[in-house]
């Protein structure tokens, strides 16, 4: 299937929202709660617009970010290990800093840095991975039985249900843009979070061509750019040799 045409015809839309990005991330300690804290800016803060094409890269991203992370880390920012903190600084050097929902705004006033609470952080993407694996239970018939929704046996009904709560604390606004004729708007999202839950929200509106892919040989996410994608860009790579692996011990079996 021609990518362009499985762009267009996805409901996804375009999301824009503000970001910093910065060379360097640390942990840091203020008025005894953990931030994430940005240093070295590249620039000043500016808008970032997330076109169709980029459809569902946020997403994806973020949640192969929480399957890194240990595990209890929701509710209980004490759980961050020093590798946790490591990954989390990675994705904001990678992808920018999600500033605005996070407790950007204290900090900057008091301190004048440009950070988040990763208690919040991890919270809200605790919220972002819930919404995925409820989404995999109702829409892609999931039957891990990692996902706590398979493990716990609960009906798609209730999902559902779940799934539209969750869905109902999207804070999207519209932003008029007069710099083109006719005039136009912006989704505009607090921060990248809420970028990714939009995201996630536009996945939940499509019928059968989802941009979210679950890797058929390692159940990680991964943005789709083909329909027929079912493999991650990792196991993608390693497909020929796990298909000569799988031929050889066949041909074992038979001996």
């Amino acid at each position: 299937m021609n990518t362009d045409l499985f762009v267009d015809a996805h409901p996804t839309q375009c999301f824009s929202c503000l970001v910093v990005n910065c060379t360097e991330c640390r942990s840091e300690v203020i008025e005894d709660k953990l931030y994430i804290v940005g240093t070295k800016p590249k620039e000043d803060k500016k808008l970032c617009t997330f076109e169709k094409t980029d459809r569902t890269n946020i997403l994806s991203s973020l949640l192969q970010l929480y399957e890194r992370l240990s595990e209890g880390v929701y509710a209980h920012p004490e759980k961050l290990t020093d590798a946790d903190i490591e990954e989390i600084c990675k994705w904001c050097i990678a992808y920018g800093m999600p500033a605005e929902a996070s407790g950007d705004a204290d900090i900057w006033m008091k301190y004048g840095k440009v950070g988040f609470l990763a208690s919040s952080f991890v919270n809200r993407l605790h919220d972002i991975y819930t919404c995925y694996l409820l989404w995999r239970k109702v829409y892609l018939h999931d039957t891990d039985i990692r996902n706590f929704y398979i493990k716990e046996n609960i009906s798609d009904e209730q999902c559902i249900e779940f799934l539209k709560i969750h869905m109902m604390q999207l804070n999207i606004k519209l932003a008029p843009d007069f710099s083109v004729s006719p005039p136009t708007f912006f989704l505009m999202c607090d921060d990248l979070l809420e970028v990714a839950k939009a995201q996630m929200f536009f996945e939940c509106m499509s019928t059968d061509s989802y941009s979210v892919g679950v890797c058929a040989a390692c159940g990680a996410p991964f943005p789709k750019k083909r329909k027929n994608n079912t493999l991650c860009e990792a196991c993608q790579k390693t497909k020929y040799q796990r298909t000569r692996e799988k031929q050889r011990m066949l041909k074992n079996n038979e001996q």
